[in-house]
């Protein structure tokens, strides 16, 4: 079924939904694997180009559907080399996807909702509200079309940009696949990073299926109290759940590990309590945790002094897990999730859904 949103795009099949499609036209089912190879392998944007296939095939398709549906509106480059790309989608709604070189490895931090429902309060994107979903094809376009404009090969994919991926489960799960294939756009599995907010059911989801993408959790507070304060969702998801959910991840596979995400913001979660408290919390886990000092923004939040976060960091480094300081990136260019949107636009009727959080 093609979607609503991108009712012609060929972007975001499986190359049993191609052979579907392709029936229409009398074609063998190796002609799928061809199209959808050029799709997403070669990244190609003009049927014109497939020429492999029979020409009358390419007019066929041409005439049908398109292999674009995505527009670059804006695209920033930090100092540091971060860039940051503000796509207009086909129903003119706008979503951000930000590209972050760091010495061998360049990461593609991509969107999965137009908004968030979850309302955090550091974050740009809750400003928002929820819009919708992103379909598959969205998905996917985002890295086909940054892969054409970056000068470096993408080696990373994390879904951290607008939205919580596992509250469009089925669609992230279906492009990240996608994502992998080798005869899609071949990204090692363990380089494609899915991270939640917290959304419980799925962690479990995710974990009895076996999917071999790496897992991380935004956490941000080592205890239920602040973390609801901070994180509307814990009221629903509370912090003792949401754990019992992590040490089943880690359980369904021997070698499995996970990833916290936690961003220190001055004077409310940074103070030695709550690396104490994150210490205790983690230390029984096969985890890694990455500190991430708050992006500067128009919310009120701030970054801690240097001497703080040492501070922080020294009390973590007593811990058995891997522990990472992720220096802010693209602070010049408005680099954290929704910063450029809402540089851009006003507010689309948002809406903050804290019920009936499990997506389908």
């Amino acid at each position: 079924m093609i979607n609503n949103y991108t009712s012609k795009s060929l972007i975001g099949f499986t190359i049993p939904q191609v052979k579907n499609i392709l029936k229409k036209f009398s074609q063998p089912d190796f002609r799928a694997e061809q199209l959808y190879k050029w799709i997403h392998n070669r990244n190609c944007s003009d049927f014109d180009e497939m020429t492999n296939l029979p020409k009358d095939l390419r007019q066929s398709l041409k005439r049908e559907f398109t292999l674009k549906t995505i527009s670059l509106r804006i695209r920033e480059k930090s100092n540091d080399g971060t860039e940051k790309f503000l796509w207009e989608l086909s129903d003119k709604r706008q979503i951000e996807t930000v590209l972050i070189p760091d010495r061998k490895r360049i990461t593609l931090c991509i969107s999965s909702q137009v908004g968030c429902t979850l309302g955090c309060q550091f974050c740009a994107t809750a400003q928002m509200g929820f819009i919708r979903n992103l379909t598959t094809g969205e998905i996917v376009e985002q890295v086909l079309s940054a892969k054409k404009l970056s000068e470096n090969k993408i080696t990373n994919i994390v879904f951290m940009g607008m939205g919580e991926p596992f509250l469009n489960y089925q669609r992230v799960i279906k492009a990240s696949h996608i994502l992998r294939d080798p005869l899609g756009l071949a990204i090692s599995s363990k380089k494609i990073t899915i991270s939640t907010s917290g959304i419980i059911p799925p962690i479990y989801q995710f974990s009895k299926e076996q999917q071999p993408f790496a897992l991380a959790i935004s956490l941000h507070a080592p205890s239920q109290r602040l973390r609801s304060k901070l994180m509307p969702l814990a009221n629903r998801f509370p912090l003792d759940a949401l754990m019992e959910s992590v040490n089943f991840y880690l359980s369904s596979k021997s070698n499995r590990r996970i990833t916290f995400e936690y961003v220190l913001l001055e004077d409310i979660n940074d103070g030695v309590e709550h690396a104490q408290q994150l210490l205790k919390l983690l230390s029984p886990l096969r985890c890694k945790l990455n500190i991430i000092p708050c992006n500067e923004n128009d919310l009120g939040f701030r970054s801690p002094s240097n001497d703080k976060i040492e501070e922080f960091m020294s009390i973590l480094a007593a811990g058995p897990f891997t522990l990472t300081l992720r220096r802010n990136r693209g602070q010049d260019i408005s680099a954290a999730c929704g910063q450029l949107y809402a540089k851009t636009l006003q507010k689309d009727n948002p809406r903050f859904l804290y019920t009936n959080l499990i997506a389908t």
